[in-house]
């Protein structure tokens, strides 16, 4: 079969539930909303009693909406639109604010859920009124305080209690072998930094175990030629989403097939230099490994944070059913997310001349919407040195080229659920190329 030119590589379903996107079950979703459900009630009480209060930013959040009309209506249309069925606990803004109250005071488990927050919101992110509060400016930056206050918690030591080898923990033998997947015949204490004779493996908070790094990366993630400038390799542990070729300054966000819009995508930084280029969008899995590696030789140029949205999926999935489809209405959103959510760009000007400039993008989804940067402009970085990482969960990321640069992408990668692994080469058919293509994979 030849690889089409441009188009989503959409993964399935199960794929996504493999990666920690989807609950495994509708009764693994179900039991979890019951079990917030109890615990938002005795919660109630005790704001009633005087004995609790919310969180500062979510008491803040709450002020915002009923303080400003068109938002409060937005929030009471949006749940008005919404399916209502008899198993879903939370049917008004009040229980939502709750809700995110509660999850913001733990650390993420191991399990058969997905993100806590993108669970809590998926029903609401697909009506119109949601789309329509989701985009707004103002209440984005609630969320993002929002975010910041949980990555406080996330990085001290009280958020250490679910390292543990509990069912839910993260090093029970089921979390371990998920965590090692992609690193056949190797166990968690060979691939990843830790010290399993102390306690909590020795690491400090959630986010230093979220943000584990490799023990040994030549041994998993080797680079290969390094002295070829030609190799280029992909900047995070993902799975193919999309391939685009002759990307537009301008295109339709709109529409039910989704595109790139350069100005978008690049929010007005260095455009003109990758009209007609190449993106490759990935998507990462909740359990994987979230820092970035330089997928070429060259000079940090340029970094960019772009302040975006944070639930709101793309306006032509609205509506869309949630069950019994290949992906639900918001994982069909990700190349709209590229060009609307919060992000990270790296320019990053490429040793090899004819390949020049060339951009990463750290895309955040839902409460992942933290990118970091752990490189300056102007430093100079080789194929596989860290550039940065995601905070707290999964997410997606992609590669912009310019249509000049020389770089053809292997036919391997243009179709679904093939993985993106940092530091294997993704044009293997430049010149002088030590390595071999990897096989089409079909999980994550």
């Amino acid at each position: 079969m030849s690889a089409p030119k441009s188009r989503t590589l959409r993964p399935s379903r199960e794929s996504f539930q493999n990666s920690g996107w989807l609950p495994k079950s509708q009764k693994a979703f179900h039991d979890y909303l019951n079990k917030l459900s109890k615990k938002v009630e005795k919660q109630r009480k005790l704001i009633r009693d005087g004995e609790a209060a919310l969180l500062q930013p979510v008491q803040e959040l709450k002020n915002f909406i009923e303080s400003e009309p068109t938002v409060y209506g937005e929030f009471i249309r949006m749940f008005e639109d919404a399916s209502q069925d008899d198993t879903d606990p939370h049917n008004s803004y009040e229980d939502l604010i709750c809700q995110i109250n509660e999850i913001f005071r733990q650390a993420p488990a191991f399990g058969d859920l997905g993100p806590p927050m993108y669970m809590i919101m998926a029903r609401i992110m697909n009506t119109q009124g949601g789309f329509s509060a989701f985009t707004k400016e103002n209440l984005n930056r609630h969320f993002k305080e929002m975010f910041v206050a949980w990555a406080l918690f996330l990085t001290s030591k009280d958020s250490r209690d679910v390292l543990d080898d509990s069912a839910d923990g993260w090093f029970s033998t089921e979390a371990k072998n998920k965590l090692t997947e992609q690193y056949p015949g190797r166990t968690f204490e060979q691939v990843f930094i830790c010290d399993p004779s102390v306690e909590y493996y020795g690491y400090t908070s959630y986010e230093d175990f979220f943000n584990r790094r490799f023990r040994d990366p030549e041994t998993d993630r080797p680079t290969g030629d390094l002295a070829n400038d030609a190799i280029v390799s992909f900047a995070t542990e993902s799975v193919t989403y999309a391939y685009k070729e002759n990307v537009q300054k301008y295109d339709e966000l709109f529409i039910k097939d989704e595109a790139y819009s350069l100005q978008h995508l690049l929010a007005g930084h260095n455009v003109e230099d990758f009209v007609c280029g190449t993106v490759l969008q990935g998507f990462l899995s909740t359990t994987g490994y979230h820092r970035w590696h330089a997928p070429v030789n060259g000079t940090i140029r340029q970094i960019v944070d772009v302040p975006g949205t944070y639930f709101a999926q793309a306006p032509s999935t609205i509506g869309e059913p949630t069950e019994d489809t290949d992906a639900p209405p918001y994982l069909q959103s990700l190349c709209f997310f590229a060009n609307t959510a919060a992000r990270q760009l790296i320019f990053i000007q490429a040793d090899n001349a004819q390949i020049g400039l060339m951009c990463v993008v750290s895309i955040g989804m839902t409460e992942i919407s933290t990118c970091e940067a752990t490189v300056y402009e102007g430093q100079h970085v080789v194929r596989g040195d860290e550039l940065g990482m995601f905070h707290f969960g999964g997410s997606s990321s992609a590669l912009v080229f310019r249509a000049g640069s020389g770089v053809n992408i292997d036919d391997v990668y243009k179709f679904p659920e093939v993985p993106l692994k940092i530091n294997q080469p993704l044009n293997m058919n430049i010149p002088n190329s030590p390595m071999v293509p990897p096989g089409l994979v079909r999980h994550v």
